[in-house]
């Protein structure tokens, strides 16, 4: 079956907006295995759901950018010819400040091949993730810089991120060990 009856959650919290305050990412090739939506067809929405855990070898895994409070967003919009639409994901992040560090991790994920975590805000409903990228698409990075002035407040970089691949992963988070 194609389609079911959406219905209301009891619960608010369920559908309170946002994200938390990171974004997660591991370049495509640290992983040993990188899951897919393993039923897909069984159930409606497992088409998109990934809930077997992805693996790394050691020291590999995710690595975490702090982000600016309530900074982390994603929208949906349709893109293509009628009869041939699709959606295209975007996200935002901001990160605070400015280092030659940050200044290099910037420019160093505009081409790199990664797949991108971001935590469901009703975190404590359940440990969810929205994944995007898969084993073939990766996102599609733009980054902007402001340096604001002494009145306007904090540097930061604006990180905008487009993909036509998103899911669900339910899996464990393997953080990537400290270097």
């Amino acid at each position: 079956m194609n389609y079911a009856n959406i219905v209301k959650n009891p619960n608010p919290d369920v559908y309170s907006g946002g994200y938390k305050n990171v974004m997660l990412f591991a370049r495509r090739d640290d992983f040993l295995v990188l899951q897919k939506p393993t039923a897909a067809g069984l159930v409606l929405g497992d088409a998109v759901a990934i809930d077997t855990s992805h693996t790394f070898t050691t020291p590999d895994g995710f690595i975490s950018w702090d982000a600016k409070q309530a900074s982390v967003t994603i929208k949906g919009t349709t893109t293509g010819e009628d009869g041939a639409a699709q959606l295209e994901w975007s996200g935002e992040i901001i990160v605070l400040g400015d280092s030659a560090s940050t200044q290099e991790q910037m420019r160093n994920i505009l081409n790199d091949d990664v797949i991108c975590l971001v935590k469901e805000s009703a975190c404590l409903i359940t440990d969810a993730y929205i994944q995007l990228g898969d084993e073939c698409v990766s996102p599609v990075f733009k980054v902007e810089f402001d340096g604001k002035t002494t009145k306007e407040g904090m540097k930061e970089y604006k990180v905008t991120i487009t993909c036509k691949k998103k899911f669900f992963y339910t899996g464990v988070v393997t953080m990537a060990a400290e270097v």
